[in-house]
């Protein structure tokens, strides 16, 4: 018998390819939240005349469709109630440069949260890499 050997089978821990449940149900909220919460942003910018200088003037009035789209039954119900919203194309760009910045620094604050408590790489047998500063050989 060597000295590393052994005859007991040691029972091999079940690899975790799922993601927790309460992880899912945080990520379907966030995909509802974040949008309505950049289009009432949106919303109040834009109605405060933000992005005068980036988005054209005639995004902050009302839509105006063409006349052959209009025609159309089941879309005419549709457009006019597009066409009462106010600062409609204005509010949607705002919403979506929010959205971005929203959605990239909640993944930068999720991504430094999970490097603090997330669990260490090695497990309770290994050995983390040496910390040695080689030199490269010259001849």
């Amino acid at each position: 018998m060597g000295k590393y050997s052994s005859r007991v089978v040691k029972p091999s821990m079940p690899k975790r390819n799922t993601v927790n449940p309460y992880m899912r149900g945080i990520g379907c909220l966030l995909m509802i939240i974040v949008p309505v919460f950049s289009y009432g942003v949106g919303d109040w910018l834009a109605g405060q005349g933000f992005g005068y200088p980036v988005i054209p003037r005639e995004w902050y009035g009302v839509i105006t469709f063409p006349a052959w789209l209009s025609n159309l039954a089941g879309l005419n119900i549709v457009l006019q109630f597009l066409a009462r919203i106010p600062h409609l194309p204005a509010t949607l760009a705002i919403a979506v440069i929010v959205m971005i910045v929203v959605g990239g620094l909640m993944s930068v604050i999720f991504g430094w949260a999970y490097s603090l408590l997330a669990p260490s790489p090695y497990g309770p047998m290994d050995v983390p890499p040496p910390r040695v500063k080689t030199r490269k050989y010259k001849r």
